[in-house]
């Protein structure tokens, strides 16, 4: 008989080995929410590396009106779980999360249409920094979900990495990292870009101000820049990010 231990190695080679031989994307997620026993699941990449709705590609298994609903009311810009999911490099129950009143009436409307009251998403970072993020929902009560999220993350984590893999070779992306820029000195720039300054940075990444004007320093340094306005246009016509 397998121990615990073996049997969550031999799940996650199960999962890992069936969202590889999938078709497509959108049957490996399909097959990830039918052999994890979900109500659906979730792929989001943001191709561009820093903003979610630059360049998304998404695959889902949420049904088409809910899909219809979601780009109808302009919810890309509400969702908590984007927010999150593309401003952290930890995964995170979606009850977890800070809400405001707007925010937990869109959480509200997603559970009355089907998503299932509890979720749970995984960040996904690779060496050029382009982030995806893989959600899933159940309709389960709290506790049972702490359990099955406590069995299953690593599972759950690896096929993530898979996916994010199998979109960058079917986007045909380079993940080669540019200039050496982490994660969050792109981000930073990528808000600049947008006009923001560090205090509104950091309230937007959850940092401090003085962490973000580093990060801003560093790139700026990284790209041999003496300024942050040139700072940003070298990393715009470099592609690092896309404002």
């Amino acid at each position: 008989m397998n121990s615990g231990r073996d049997g969550a190695a031999t799940e996650s080679l199960d999962l890992v080995e069936v969202v590889d031989r999938a078709a497509s994307i959108e049957e490996a997620v399909f097959l990830l929410r039918d052999m994890l026993g979900l109500t659906h699941v979730t792929f989001h990449m943001s191709v561009s590396g820093v903003a979610p709705l630059d360049y998304p590609f998404v695959k889902t298994t949420y049904p088409p009106e809910w899909i219809s609903r979601y780009v109808l009311h302009g919810y890309f810009s509400l969702d908590p779980v984007v927010r999150k999911g593309f401003s952290t490099d930890r995964p995170f129950a979606w009850h977890e999360l800070s809400l405001d009143e707007r925010e937990q009436e869109f959480m509200a409307d997603s559970r009355a249409h089907g998503i299932g009251p509890q979720g749970y998403s995984i960040p996904i970072i690779d060496r050029a920094f382009r982030r995806s993020l893989l959600s899933l929902s159940a309709d389960m009560a709290l506790d049972g979900w702490t359990a099955f999220i406590q069995g299953h993350a690593l599972a759950a984590a690896q096929a993530g990495q898979i996916l994010h893999r199998r979109v960058m070779e079917e986007l045909s992306l380079d993940a080669q990292p540019r200039a050496g820029l982490a994660p969050r000195e792109i981000e930073c720039l990528f808000w600049t870009a947008r006009g923001k300054d560090a205090k509104a940075i950091a309230a937007i990444l959850d940092l401090s101000e003085y962490t973000v004007r580093g990060y801003l320093r560093a790139a700026r340094q990284k790209l041999l820049c003496r300024t942050l306005s040139q700072a940003v246009a070298k990393a715009v016509q470099q592609r690092i990010i896309n404002p």
